[in-house]
């Protein structure tokens, strides 16, 4: 082979193993998910911004993840009022279509509101492994389907610190 077309050969067998992947209805949730898992959380916030449209043609199972990977990103970044929003996201569309987190997710999605509450309480985070799951927010006005935030984040009373 010319070795001048050779980085051409090459570029169209990596793009033609990679269309496949594009088209993952899911891939950009795991995407997002792989970068908080490894601690690389402005990357992570990056790609769920970005891919936010591909909500309302996502899957319940996508949607709740999403909402929890994305809010469990603003949480760390400190970001706790959109992390709340995206949060609730996620509650909403496991509370609208059960099962849509599975085990593992639904447990961290717990941990992540308890520590979310204990930051709005001014406490101290605490080892939620083998506590009461906290409770999921409010419900909010009944729609059909789940939307996402879009809106300025509103501040739950119950979460707020007493001023």
């Amino acid at each position: 082979m010319n070795k001048a077309l050779r980085p051409f050969v090459c570029a169209a067998a990596l793009l033609v193993m990679a269309a496949p992947l594009s088209g993952c209805g899911g891939h950009y949730v795991n995407r997002g998910a792989d970068l908080f898992a490894d601690g690389r959380y402005v990357e992570a916030a990056e790609v769920f911004e970005r891919t936010q449209h591909r909500l309302p043609k996502s899957d319940a199972d996508e949607q709740a993840r999403y909402g929890l990977y994305r809010g469990a990103t603003l949480f760390l970044l400190g970001d706790f009022a959109h992390a709340q929003q995206w949060l609730a996201y996620a509650y909403e569309v496991e509370r609208k279509s059960p099962g849509a987190l599975d085990r593992e997710d639904r447990a961290f999605l717990d941990r992540v509101w308890s520590a979310l509450e204990a930051r709005y309480r001014g406490l101290p985070p605490s080892n939620t492994g083998t506590a009461v799951a906290a409770a999921p927010p409010p419900p909010p006005a009944d729609t059909p389907t789940a939307q996402p935030p879009v809106a300025a984040p509103t501040t739950d009373r119950a979460l707020v610190a007493p001023q």
